[in-house]
């Protein structure tokens, strides 16, 4: 993963972002875009889930992460503020650093692994949002640097936004973010789906890769 300084070419008004936050009442992955770009910070509007907008407060650390021609960039921030400029942007402080990681598709291997899941979603009760988050019990039929393929008992739909916690298999991975991306065939009252990580620390893309690798390996040994 490449350390980038100057990022001025880099980072520019109406890119679209993933805004992820991993703690307090908000924790979720959304949708926004830079609005402006100044000395010390980074105007983006207000990151929304579904098109609903999320205020999230001041003093909240976020994960910012987008995608170029040029590869896969990602930052940690804080909101420092709001703006009211016609609509409300948040302000959130400029990095010191971006990262850029090469665009690359994932080897997967399959598995056999029974986890949880925590399914984030929304509804408005008095007016405001609040976000709450159901768990659930599946089964991981492969997985890969990218994402994972898993099986339910409980329907979902395109789009929906979990929160994995594979640390009973992979030790210090507690919490990735993953969104459903496809559907796949339905069999005796079961599930299955495509799911993309959509917000996941390097190190802990890293140590899945790592079990991918180590598996493959193992594979072509018993062929």
């Amino acid at each position: 993963m490449e350390k980038i300084k100057d990022y001025r070419n880099i980072l520019q008004i109406n890119t679209k972002i993933n805004v992820g936050v991993s703690k307090g009442d908000y924790a979720g992955v959304y949708d926004s875009r830079i609005e402006d770009i100044t000395q010390k910070h980074i105007l983006i509007s207000l990151p929304t889930m579904k098109g609903v907008p999320f205020p999230i407060k001041p003093g909240t650390e976020v994960d910012i992460s987008f995608i170029s021609n040029d590869g896969r960039f990602s930052f940690s921030s804080v909101v420092e503020g709001r703006v009211a400029e016609g609509i409300i942007l948040l302000q959130i402080k400029k990095p010191e650093y971006i990262y850029r990681s090469e665009l690359r598709k994932y080897f997967r291997v399959e598995t056999r692994i029974k986890t949880k899941i925590s399914k984030i979603f929304f509804d408005k009760q008095n007016g405001d949002v609040l976000v709450k988050m159901n768990s659930y019990e599946v089964m991981i039929k492969d997985i890969s640097g990218g994402g994972v393929r898993i099986v339910s008992e409980v329907q979902f739909g395109e789009g929906d936004i979990f929160i994995f916690d594979l640390s009973e298999i992979f030790p210090g991975i507690n919490e990735i973010f993953g969104s459903i991306v496809k559907e796949y065939s339905r069999l005796e009252k079961k599930f299955e789906y495509g799911v993309e990580f959509i917000m996941i620390k390097e190190r802990d893309r890293d140590q899945i890769i790592k079990y991918v690798f180590k598996r493959q390996i193992e594979n072509k040994k018993l062929s």
